[in-house]
């Protein structure tokens, strides 16, 4: 057997278990995402295999070495396509996007974006092959948002739970989004640089971010699990945090420039849960731990934005294998199996709000999850929109057809793109959507009842200022 031969195949053989195989197990993770910084590996191992290809075919007989190198063709042109399938399926799934985002929200969605709205939003969404090599450069992140870092909003026992703050350097009032970090309710932090760089984005388009930690289950070796997980931080506590953070940017919000009328939660995976939990639990006092939290008569939630959420914990907890570390996370999250706190994995799983009687106060939702999340099974966000949609709830489902789980942690690859420009699409909806209630019932006061324009909303906000000037 020719050493060059065996040589090409051992090659392509790791390169599709690394950039195939794997990529479709929940260790893949954004592997597609990348696929055209590694796609130049298979296709240019498959090039110069043609040429020593051509040779073996010419001889009387195939060879060994024939088909040996076949197979390693082969390979190459099976994980080429795959890396570059995603790059193909953009422009299809741009145009889906914004087909749900009409059928979502009504086909004029984007025409009546409140004029006094700052924040920075793309009308048009496409993908930009020039933004995904060159990336989000820090630098210019920096020229225009300031940062607080490491305050403390919420002190329980000897922890200390701080937040950073990130907000744009221009004068302005800008709506609030409270950012919570994934990692399974056990790892993850405000200072991871991933998550640093969503608060970043976000302030330059416009908001003040509040980019929190939270109290973490035990993050022990998932290997085996651990004894008493009830005495150790759950679900109940996290939220409990979540809310805290929502009362310290209420109470503070305005020294950062936030807009205390129009706050979001937006969360990844396990921060997507919380944010989901927290928004339609924000009635129930069994969240409360203490004293610190704000007691309101309406939820002060504008709208929620969960990417790869968890909504239904059994169902999730039948997702996984028995031996899986994962469904181990599951269970120090809850503080215990479904057979030991069934109770809990109701009370925690953000689908069992979704009612007749509290869908008035459900606030609108943005979801995002992709096909082959190995993770969190896409149906967890599939099925909370559905019951979203039956109760007339506004909400949008992007189903991105190539992704694992976390695809957004490359912002500038081809899911992060589209998702992160569809969100800003989302949020100055919810702040229109919000305004124009209260506008409506100014214009039926003034017998405008039946009349809507772009005339209209300024001429009434501005109404609306000078009364708020006089006082």
């Amino acid at each position: 057997m020719n050493v060059l031969v065996l040589c090409f195949l051992v090659i392509s053989s790791l390169l599709l278990l690394v950039l195939v195989v794997i990529s479709l197990s929940f260790l893949g993770l954004y592997i597609s995402e990348l696929g055209l910084w590694f796609s130049w590996m298979p296709f240019g191992l498959g090039i110069a295999s043609i040429p020593f290809l051509i040779q073996f075919s010419a001889e009387p007989q195939p060879s060994v070495n024939f088909f040996l190198l076949l197979v390693s063709v082969i390979f190459n042109i099976g994980t080429f396509v795959r890396l570059i399938t995603p790059f193909l399926m953009i422009y299809r799934t741009n145009r889906e996007f914004k087909a749900e985002m009409k059928q979502s929200f009504g086909t004029d969605y984007l025409l009546y974006i409140a004029p006094t709205i700052r924040s920075r939003f793309f009308k048009n969404v496409q993908f930009r092959l020039k933004h995904y090599f060159c990336g989000i450069r820090e630098k210019n992140l920096h020229k225009n948002i300031e940062i607080q870092e490491d305050i403390i909003y919420r002190t329980v026992g000897d922890e200390e739970i701080k937040l950073d703050v990130y907000y744009p350097r221009k004068d302005g009032t800008y709506p609030i989004i409270v950012f919570i970090h994934g990692g399974g309710w056990m790892r993850g932090s405000k200072d991871v640089g991933t998550n640093e760089k969503v608060a970043k984005l976000l302030a330059t388009y416009g908001y003040t971010v509040f980019n929190i930690d939270y109290r973490l289950s035990p993050s022990e070796p998932l290997t085996h699990n651990i004894k008493k997980p009830h005495e150790h931080p759950t679900i109940l506590e996290m939220v409990s945090d979540v809310k805290s953070a929502i009362s310290f940017a209420l109470k503070n919000g305005n020294q950062y420039k936030g807009d205390t009328e129009n706050i979001f939660l937006f969360g990844r995976s396990a921060g997507a849960h919380l944010a989901l939990l927290t928004a339609f639990s924000f009635d129930e006092d069994f969240f409360e731990e203490d004293q610190d939290n704000f007691s309101l008569d309406n939820s002060p939630i504008t709208g929620v934005i969960a990417f790869y959420p968890i909504t239904d914990m059994e169902d999730l907890d039948e997702f996984y294998d028995e031996l899986n570390p994962l469904r181990l996370a599951l269970v120090r999250g809850i503080g215990g199996t479904p057979e030991e706190k069934c109770n809990l994995y109701e009370l925690f799983s953000p689908i069992k709000y979704v009612t007749e009687d509290t869908a008035s106060k459900l606030p609108p939702v943005f979801l995002a999850a992709g096909k082959y999340d190995r993770i969190v099974d896409v149906y967890q966000s599939e099925e909370l929109s559905d019951e979203l949609s039956k109760l007339s709830i506004p909400n949008v489902f992007l189903e991105l057809p190539w992704a694992n789980h976390a695809f957004d942690l490359l912002l500038s690859g081809p899911g992060g793109q589209l998702v992160i420009k569809y969100m800003t699409q989302f949020l100055v909806w919810c702040i229109s959507r919000k305004n124009m209630q209260e506008i409506e019932a100014m214009a039926n006061e003034a017998g405008l009842k039946n009349i809507f324009s772009i005339a209209k909303m300024k001429s009434l906000q501005q109404s609306k200022k000078r009364k708020s000037d006089k006082r």
